[in-house]
């Protein structure tokens, strides 16, 4: 067997790999502090950002908190704020009613109640000028005594819109008129100075908000018990049917 020849130098092959792990200490030391002066580096940019967004929530929120209000948004609360169109007289002040036919025929059966459509017209009307008034209500156009009073109503002041009745398989009868509602009180309230509702529909709410906040007097009149709060919340007034019977009846 032949021997290998030993190393003559240990000491120097040790030094060497002495020397080398020492090079990839420093390396990873040197790694190491570029690795910390990037996440130094990164946290500072993150809290000057953070400084940044605060110092303009400070600039923003007193803005907002001071929009933020009943006046500004009615919806929070009861509408105080008076009209925003300039004072007229009340000789001046032109009105625009609608009318909920449905809706007022079961108060007035409730209250036990025959309307006189010519004296509840100029009830609500009082001194004021008479824009338009809208009468709205679902139709049998198999019910001849319907079909003659909705005659007498269009020849005597009122604009009468209809809608056929639906039947539903429950035997049941429906025919919701709020859009036609909705979109002819906004399309007026640029008009009139006042407008005049006779529902106590809820459904009406967010519409009547709509035109009060365009500056125009709305005012509620309906049957207490059957009349949504959400519906008051949102008017500049509010009239029970009950209080207007004895100037309103047959």
């Amino acid at each position: 067997m032949q021997l290998l020849p030993q190393p003559r130098n240990n000491k120097k092959l040790t030094l060497k790999v002495d020397s080398a792990d020492s090079n990839l200490q420093k390396q990873s030391q040197y790694s190491e502090i570029e690795n910390n002066a990037d996440i130094t580096d990164n946290v500072n940019a993150g809290l000057n950002t953070v400084r940044e967004v605060s110092a303009m929530e400070g600039s923003i929120m007193p803005g907002i908190m001071e929009l933020s209000t009943t006046e500004n948004f009615p919806a929070l609360g009861r509408r105080t704020r008076p009209n925003t169109r300039s004072a007229v007289s009340a000789s001046e002040e032109k009105v625009a009613i609608f009318i909920d036919g449905a809706n007022l025929f079961y108060a007035a059966m409730h209250l036990n109640l025959e309307i006189d459509y010519t004296k509840l017209l100029r009830c609500l009307v009082k001194q004021r000028q008479l824009l338009r008034a809208y009468f709205y209500t679902p139709v049998d156009n198999t019910n001849e005594k319907q079909q003659g009073f909705l005659l007498w109503m269009r020849r005597n002041g009122y604009r009468v819109f209809t809608k056929d009745l639906v039947y539903l398989p429950d035997g049941s009868k429906k025919a919701n008129m709020d859009v036609e509602i909705t979109v002819d009180m906004l399309t007026l309230a640029r008009y009139c100075d006042t407008l005049i509702l006779l529902s106590g529909d809820g459904d009406l709410a967010y519409a009547v908000n709509a035109v009060a906040y365009q500056g125009v007097q709305v005012e509620i009149v309906s049957l207490s018990s059957m009349t949504s709060e959400s519906l008051i919340d949102v008017a500049d007034s509010y009239i029970d049917l009950e209080q207007l019977r004895e100037e309103i009846q047959k």
